[in-house]
C-alpha cells in the first residue's frame, strides 16, 4: 500500500470518527433561533443557527409549530429598516427540512422605505447538522447518504487545507484550461495509475483548486494551478 494511501486513510479514519462523533440524536427546531443570513433574500448552500442569545443581535428565525417561519432582523437603531421574511416549513424527517418562501417585507418608522412582495417559492430541502457550534441547514437532495459524504468530503478538505504545505508535489502541464478536465486528464495518465478513480469534490482554496478523488476506500488529493496551468498529486512527507 503507497504511503499517500495509507496517510488519507488515517485521515479519513480520524473524519469518520470526528463526524459519527457530531452526528445527533433529533434535534428540537421549534424554537426561537439566531440565523447568520437572511434566507431567501441571499441565495445561500449553507445557513447557520443558534439559539437566541441574551443580547438580540442580528436576525432571529422563529420555528413555529403550526409549521410557519418568520425571519426579522433586529435594528440596534430607531432610524433602521425592518426586514420580515416568513413563510411555511416541512420537517421531512430528522435530518432535513423543506422550506416555502411566502411574503418578504421592508419597512421603516418613517415609512419611507416601506415595500412587500409575495415570491412564493420553494426554497429547498435543507440538511440539518449539528456541529460543536451550531445548527447548520446545508443545501440537500434529500438523500442522507449524500449528505453524509458531502459532510465527509468537506472535512477532508478541510483537514487538507490546514496541512497543504507538509504535501509534496509533482507539477506537470495541463492540457486543459478547465480545472476539471485537466484532472480528469491527468488521473487517465498511465504513469499516475488512477484512472478508475473518480472526483468526488472540489473546492477552491487562495493556493489553486483542490481536488479530492476517491476509490471504494482509497482516496487522493490533486491540486491544479489555474495560475501555471499546472496538476499534481499531493504526496505526503
Amino acid at each position: 500500500m503507497s504511503k499517500s494511501i495509507l496517510k488519507n486513510r488515517v485521515v479519513l479514519l480520524l473524519v469518520s470518527l470526528f463526524f459519527s462523533m457530531s452526528v445527533n440524536a433529533q434535534i428540537n427546531m421549534f424554537d426561537t433561533w439566531q440565523i447568520n443570513d437572511l434566507m431567501g433574500v441571499r441565495d445561500l448552500e449553507e445557513y447557520s443557527i443558534v439559539k437566541m442569545g441574551k443580547y438580540h443581535l442580528g436576525y432571529m428565525f422563529v420555528l413555529n409549530h403550526d409549521g410557519t417561519f418568520l425571519i426579522r432582523n433586529l435594528p440596534q437603531c430607531g432610524n433602521g429598516i425592518f426586514k420580515n421574511i416568513s413563510g411555511s416549513f416541512i420537517l421531512i424527517d430528522d435530518t432535513h427540512i423543506r422550506f416555502m418562501l411566502n411574503r418578504i417585507s421592508y419597512s421603516s418608522y418613517s415609512k419611507e422605505d416601506n415595500s412587500e412582495e409575495e415570491p412564493n417559492v420553494d426554497l429547498g430541502i435543507f440538511y440539518i447538522y449539528q456541529d460543536s457550534k451550531s445548527i447548520r441547514l446545508i443545501k440537500s437532495n434529500g438523500n442522507l447518504q449524500d449528505d453524509k459524504d458531502k459532510m465527509l468530503y468537506t472535512e477532508m478538505l478541510k483537514t487538507f487545507d490546514e496541512n497543504w504545505k507538509s504535501y509534496n508535489y509533482s507539477w506537470v502541464n495541463a492540457k486543459a484550461n478547465i480545472p476539471q478536465e485537466s484532472v480528469k486528464d491527468y488521473l487517465d495518465n498511465k504513469l499516475i495509475g488512477l484512472s478508475d478513480y473518480k472526483i468526488v469534490y472540489s473546492k477552491k482554496e487562495g493556493y489553486g483548486e483542490l481536488f479530492l478523488v476517491r476509490k471504494d476506500e482509497d482516496f487522493h488529493y490533486v491540486l491544479y494551478n489555474s495560475i501555471k496551468q499546472k496538476v499534481s498529486l499531493a504526496y505526503p512527507r
